[in-house]
């Protein structure tokens, strides 16, 4: 037993050397007082975590404070501490928000020289991964055993049962090597042992050959709430004669104990395990081995009433089915657990390097545009003369400086578009008015790399729904691309099209072409293609990337058809206006 030292409620404002200390520390804390456990502090991680809306918790029992969410499993574990004295450490709660989060619990009681318990100090904080996939296990596994124990003193069903036996038996092995999780869900549906009383332990062992036990499951709700207090409690011995630890100790795939007293090493056990163990009554168990691809996962083991008959061949028979099915989608659930361990952190590396990326960006424009400024003032002769080699350095500093500005404008605009910052003005847009601002801007550039332009083939018509302004920064990068991969004497064109409900805008080029394995992965940021001598100018692989979130964002898409070393056609496709989809179902 752990003694705390609790500051007393007229002490916090006064001393303030309580909340110095805990009240910004990333672990959620919390003090109550009384039997009703009054709130009478709360870190600010402890309120954030039970209270994020900004609701008041101090003054209040923690129960009324957490009322809009489940506080039954922490008030029960304060009650039990209050009550006992005794320190419950990392134990589980079920969540008090409804954000879903498994949180593990420790409460400090602060027992006095009279032995009585006045204050508890909590510690509340998210689980891990691992605490996260054996909840996902667990709830798995109440799932499938909840409903394989139903009806279980139905004669009808334990007759259906033991007919389906063999062909379930032949199913169980064709499933154990599929990934149709909802195959077995259904075939576990329709099992259940026909005993009446007959309850659930589900052992499980994990990678480093750390024993849990995940689930203990009773069809009558009395009985299964006693039992829900044997959670983190109850938990397998190497020395019992069942579950996990007897599983691993032998080769047999179903061992049977007639009595629960020789099979329990009670020496291990706590008071209150066997105290709840005798109210329920415990007869004779059944265990059988949980195994995927020959490696033992876990144990299932069945629990007979303490008047209960001995299990038959039948039950035996129809268990191992059982298992062999839970061991399926176990083995499901916790590599569904893996995979999401893996996307949380893909999903924070990506948000880590965007938020990177955009700091960045920003941080860096403001020197650049003070070395530009500068430049200006210098080349202005504002400081002094400046000679005619000067000049022209000064020209290769700003036209420098303006290519690191565009490179730093494209990694900002790739971490706006991909974090969904970019805010978008739609309405209707003349498509060819669209392909003639874009074309006017980059037309002295087209020239400078004799290339033939084709002009624009699109009829005035033809209305999309989108951002103007970002349709025309689409179309320029894709005509930018096309003349900086075309050679001299190389033919560039622009056209639209409306089919349907879309329009379509096509740039053309005559240049190196795109080969067919990258045609996808060049929309991927920092993606570059490069041909014998001939290299990009400039750019660092972003454009193509930032144009297609573009359009995607506009409920459009970009797409691109190519042949190497004869060109490419890039797609841009928006929505049709639907002033434009009336006017052309009236004209039919």
């Amino acid at each position: 037993m752990k003694r705390v030292n609790v500051v007393p409620d007229a002490e916090f404002s006064a001393a303030g050397s309580f909340e110095r200390y805990v009240g910004h520390l990333p672990t959620a804390f919390a003090v109550t007082r009384g039997d009703q456990h009054t709130v009478v502090y709360a870190n600010a991680a402890f309120r954030h975590l039970t209270a994020p809306d900004g609701e008041p918790l101090v003054g209040r029992p923690i129960a009324a404070a957490l009322a809009r969410g489940d506080a039954s499993g922490l008030t029960a574990l304060l009650d039990r501490a209050f009550r006992t004295g005794v320190v419950s450490r990392n134990r589980r709660v079920e969540p008090v928000t409804g954000n879903a989060l498994l949180l593990r619990c420790t409460v400090w009681p602060d027992v006095d020289m009279n032995g009585e318990t006045d204050h508890l100090v909590i510690e509340l904080r998210g689980a891990t991964q691992g605490e996260l996939k054996l909840g996902l296990q667990r709830q798995v596994a109440e799932r499938l055993l909840l409903s394989a124990l139903r009806d279980q003193d139905a004669a009808a069903v334990a007759e259906e049962s033991r007919r389906g036996a063999a062909f379930l038996a032949a199913e169980s092995r064709r499933l154990a090597e599929s990934l149709d999780e909802g195959a077995t869900l259904t075939a576990m549906k329709r099992m259940s042992l026909p005993r009446l009383g007959a309850w659930c332990v589900v052992d499980t062992l994990d990678e480093d050959a750390t024993m849990h036990r995940l689930a203990i499951i009773h069809p009558d709700p009395a009985k299964q709430a006693i039992l829900e207090g044997l959670n983190g409690r109850w938990i397998p011995d190497v020395s019992d004669g069942f579950g996990l630890p007897a599983a691993m100790r032998s080769a047999t795939p179903a061992l049977i104990t007639d009595d629960i007293n020789s099979a329990a090493a009670y020496s291990a056990q706590d008071p209150e395990v066997l105290d709840a163990l005798q109210k329920i009554g415990v007869g004779p168990l059944l265990t059988v081995h949980l195994i995927i691809r020959e490696q033992l996962i876990g144990a299932v083991t069945f629990v007979g009433g303490r008047q209960g008959r001995p299990f038959t061949l039948d039950d035996v028979k129809l268990a191992e089915d059982l298992g062999s099915r839970s061991a399926m989608a176990l083995d499901r659930a916790r590599a569904y657990g893996e995979a999401l361990a893996l996307k949380a952190r893909a999903e924070s590396a990506s948000e880590a390097q965007s938020a990177f990326l955009g700091m960045m960006s920003h941080e860096l424009r403001t020197p650049l545009n003070a070395i530009g400024g500068y430049v200006d003032i210098i080349d202005m002769e504002l400081r002094g003369p400046v000679t005619e080699a000067q000049h022209i350095d000064l020209a290769r500093i700003r036209a420098n400086q303006r290519y690191l500005m565009g490179l730093i404008s494209d990694l900002l605009n790739l971490t706006q578009v991909t974090s969904g910052n970019v805010g978008y003005d739609l309405g209707d847009i003349v498509a060819r008015d669209v392909l003639a601002a874009s074309v006017a801007l980059l037309e002295p550039l087209i020239g400078q790399h004799s290339l033939i332009f084709d002009g624009i083939a699109c009829d005035a018509g033809i209305v999309a729904r989108g951002d103007r302004e970002k349709v025309i920064q689409i179309l320029v990068n894709l005509l930018s691309n096309g003349i900086k991969f075309s050679l001299p004497g190389g033919r560039l064109g622009i056209d639209c099209e409306a089919t349907g409900d879309a329009v379509m805008m096509r740039v053309s080029d005559t240049g190196i072409g795109i080969p067919a394995d990258k045609l996808e992965r060049i929309f991927e940021p920092f993606v570059q293609i490069k041909n014998g001598t001939l290299r990009p100018e400039g750019g660092i692989g972003l454009g193509l990337a930032i144009s297609r979130g573009l359009a995607q964002a506009m409920q459009g898409d970009l797409t691109v058809e190519s042949t190497l070393g004869h060109g490419s056609r890039f797609t841009l496709t928006l929505p049709r206006s639907s002033a434009a989809l009336h006017a052309a179902d009236d004209t039919k």
